[in-house]
């Protein structure tokens, strides 16, 4: 079906095999087939010529919000609470399920000429990201959005809950772990009796869970408000929702959350970018990772981190806890990019299928420009790819052996109408968004 030759090949595999000029194979159902130092004899009727390039597995978001692309740059300056002041209200007077397409589609758009294959998205309306999913070919994983209030679908609590177990229904059926997914919001904005019906409903489906946790300090005081002076790790915990959990940013934690953490097999997904514009905190990424618990890499949405860039991600990650431990020696290169690879795909239980470049995995790959400035010369392709590649480097992109860029090229999405559309939808946006203004004036 393909082959990729003259590779520079970062598989991230667990010992972190580079071969310096291989080849790549891919077979007729999209998965690796072959991966060998030098030349192999193939029958593939594409052939990607890498010319020395670095060819390494695509990059998994796991956190993000790809619909928020609407609302881009209107979430400046003010903290966690203040953002969601304006802006969820605002999401709820004006979304709806075309807006939520539109909007995900852009942030698909951006993703794969990003070099992002895989994402896990929170975000309203999802059968809106779904659609997405199947016409752009990228992977989005993404569940019903769990909230106390009515959100723009609209729905109560409990007929949110009816519509979510027809969701996780229809993923069972189909057998799509994709959509075998809950996300509560989180444990500010849902209560204990909330909780523990949304566990009962994931237990009866072996569905797994996406929330935010511990995000910022305004978020830690209205937890321990609602919950008793618990840390939201302790109300996950309490309510049977931390095993197997993502738990989107992770920065306020206290050494019992990270060995509930730990315990509960949990993950992490890191948001740099977002957490330093908003002032959320610096996550203990150093901790975690010394406990022994897996930590992805995530953008949050375009409205709270302003872009979906896990090469930026990658880079502030790393340069956050060397500053804060005070040790450059600390989070090497080959960590951080398992962090944006290998562990997005554990946290998302995928990493049979996803997260590196080995045989009989999904052929989900990024082929990088071989006449970067930026990455030349090459002496450690892990150190380039975490310290110097960027969003301008992705030449083309791979999923499930799908070519879906070529040439900096997204073959599956129009670019122009994609983009056209988001800008018709500005002015509806700013209006939401003044109306919410004017209420909280008054």
């Amino acid at each position: 079906m393909l082959a990729i030759i003259n590779a520079r090949i970062v598989t991230v595999d667990e010992q972190g095999t580079i071969i310096n000029s291989g080849t790549i194979v891919v077979d007729e159902n999209g998965l690796i087939s072959q991966i060998a130092d030098g030349t192999i004899s193939h029958t593939s009727d594409k052939v990607i010529d890498a010319r020395g390039a670095i060819v390494m597995p695509g990059l998994v978001n796991a956190h993000a919000h790809l619909g928020m692309t609407l609302f881009r740059g209107l979430g400046d300056d003010m903290n966690l609470e203040d953002f969601l002041s304006r802006l969820m209200p605002a999401e709820i007077r004006m979304l709806d399920h075309e807006a939520v397409v539109a909007g995900t589609e852009l942030g698909a758009l951006e993703s794969l000429l990003g070099g992002i294959t895989t994402t896990l998205d929170m975000y309203y309306l999802p059968d809106a990201a779904q659609e997405v999913a199947q016409r752009s070919g990228m992977r989005i994983f993404s569940a019903p959005n769990l909230l106390e209030g009515d959100g723009p679908e609209p729905l109560p609590f409990d007929a949110r809950m009816e519509w979510a177990e027809q969701w996780l229904i229809q993923a069972n059926a189909t057998g799509n772990d994709s959509l075998n997914w809950l996300a509560p919001h989180s444990t500010y904005l849902l209560g204990e009796e909330h909780l523990l019906r949304i566990a009962a409903l994931a237990e009866k489906y072996n569905a797994h869970i996406h929330v935010h946790a511990a995000e910022s300090y305004g978020e830690m005081q209205l937890v321990s408000n609602r919950h008793n002076g618990r840390t939201p790790i302790q109300v996950l915990a309490d309510t049977d929702l931390l095993t197997d959990a993502v738990l989107a940013h992770g920065v306020h934690l206290t050494d019992e959350d990270i060995e509930l953490i730990a315990e509960h097999g949990a993950s992490v997904t890191h948001c740099p970018a977002s957490n330093q514009k908003l002032a959320s905190g610096t996550a203990r990424v150093i901790d975690l990772h010394a406990a022994g618990v897996n930590v992805a890499l995530g953008t949050d949405g375009p409205a709270s981190g302003n872009d979906l860039d896990l090469w930026l991600a990658m880079r502030l990650a790393g340069y956050a806890q060397k500053n804060t431990a005070k040790d450059p020696t600390v989070m090497p290169a080959l960590d951080i990019l398992r962090m944006a690879t290998i562990n997005g795909a554990r946290a998302l239980h995928a990493d049979h299928l996803i997260g590196s470049l080995e045989v009989g995995k999904a052929a989900d790959i990024i082929v990088l420009d071989a006449d970067s400035p930026s990455l030349t010369p090459i002496f450690d392709p892990h150190v380039a790819i975490v310290a110097a590649a960027g969003r301008g480097d992705v030449m083309s992109v791979i999923v499930n052996g799908q070519v879906v860029v070529h040439e900096k090229r997204v073959l599956t999405i129009n670019h122009a109408e994609t983009v056209q559309k988001v800008h018709a939808l500005g002015g509806v946006v700013m209006a939401a968004v003044e109306e919410v203004e004017r209420s909280r004036r008054k």
